[in-house]
C-alpha cells in the first residue's frame, strides 16, 4: 500500500470521525433541550397558585376571567382586603416573582440559543396568551389599551402598584418577560392556535408596538451574547412579524383574507355545535 494511498485513507477516517463528533454533539444538544423543557415545564406546574394570584391581581377582583376557582377567588379578595401602606404584601411580590422567574429564565435560554420557540411554547400553550393581558399590565405600566384601573378598588390598585414597583426594579427580568410573551404569541399566531378575533385585535395592536417589540428582542440578544449571536437577534427579530400584518416587507405575516377565512369557520363551527 503506498503513500498516496494511507493518506487518502487517513483522510476519509478523520472525515467518518468528525462526522461522527457532529452527529454526538447534535444528539447531546437534543438531550439538553428535552431536560430543559422538562424541568421548565415542571416548574412552570408548580407555578400555577402564583400565576393565579398575578392574574387577580392584574384584573379588576369582579372580572369574569380568571384562572382560579371560586373558594380561591373569595381568599384573594380577603387578603386584598388586609393590605397596609406600611408593609409589603409578601404573597403578591412573591407570586410575580416566582412567575417572572420562570418566565424569564425561558426567555434567557431561548435569547441565547439554547431553547428553540417551538420546545418553550408547548410548556406554557394557549391558556397561558389568552390570559397574558393583565400579566402584560403588569410588566408595562404604559399598556393602557385595557386598562381597568377605574374600576379597580384602593387596596387592589396598591397592590398592583406595588407589583408594578418590583418590576421596575429588576427591568431586565421584565424586559425578557415581555420578550417572551411577544415570542410566544408569534409562534401561537404562526400556528393559528388561538381564536380569529384574539389574533387580529393583537395584531391590530402590533401595527404600533411590532416595530418597538423587535427592536426589543434584537437588543436583548445582543446584550445577553454580544456580537456572536447577530444571526439569532435577526432570526428572532423577524420572527415576531408571523404576529403582524402581512406586507411587502413583512412576508411571513398574517393576511387579512386568511384572518376572514378563520373567522368565517370559527363561527360557522359554533353555529353547528350550538344547534
Amino acid at each position: 500500500m503506498n503513500e498516496s494511498t494511507l493518506t487518502a485513507l487517513a483522510t476519509v477516517l478523520l472525515v467518518i470521525v468528525g462526522l461522527a463528533q457532529v452527529v454526538v454533539l447534535i444528539a447531546q444538544k437534543r438531550q439538553t433541550r428535552i431536560a430543559l423543557v422538562s424541568e421548565y415545564r415542571q416548574l412552570w406546574t408548580n407555578c400555577k397558585k402564583h400565576w393565579g394570584n398575578v392574574i387577580f391581581i392584574g384584573r379588576d377582583s369582579e372580572e369574569y376571567y380568571q384562572v382560579v376557582d371560586e373558594k380561591t377567588l373569595n381568599e384573594l379578595k380577603e387578603k386584598t382586603k388586609l393590605f397596609r401602606l406600611d408593609t409589603p404584601t409578601i404573597w403578591a411580590l412573591e407570586s410575580i416573582h416566582n412567575v417572572c422567574g420562570v418566565l424569564g429564565e425561558v426567555s434567557t435560554r431561548i435569547l441565547q440559543g439554547h431553547l428553540q420557540i417551538s420546545d418553550a411554547y408547548p410548556i406554557f400553550g394557549t391558556e397561558f396568551l389568552r390570559h397574558n393581558r393583565p400579566l402584560r399590565q403588569l410588566l408595562d405600566s404604559d399598556y393602557h389599551k385595557y386598562s381597568l384601573e377605574e374600576s379597580l378598588n384602593d387596596n387592589h390598585k396598591s397592590i398592583k402598584t406595588e407589583m408594578q414597583d418590583w418590576l421596575i426594579y429588576h427591568d431586565g427580568l421584565r424586559r425578557r418577560c415581555l420578550i417572551l410573551i411577544d415570542i410566544l404569541w408569534a409562534e401561537a399566531a404562526r400556528l393559528e392556535d388561538l381564536p380569529p378575533s384574539d389574533i387580529q385585535s393583537a395584531t391590530n395592536a402590533k401595527k404600533i408596538t411590532g416595530k418597538l417589540n423587535r427592536k426589543r428582542v434584537f437588543k436583548e440578544v445582543l446584550r445577553l451574547n454580544g456580537l456572536r449571536k447577530l444571526i439569532l437577534a435577526l432570526k428572532l427579530s423577524i420572527f415576531l412579524g408571523r404576529a403582524e400584518y402581512y406586507s411587502f416587507w413583512n412576508q411571513i405575516g398574517i393576511k387579512k383574507t386568511r384572518l376572514n377565512a378563520l373567522e368565517t369557520n370559527w363561527t360557522n363551527r359554533l353555529l353547528r355545535n350550538h344547534k
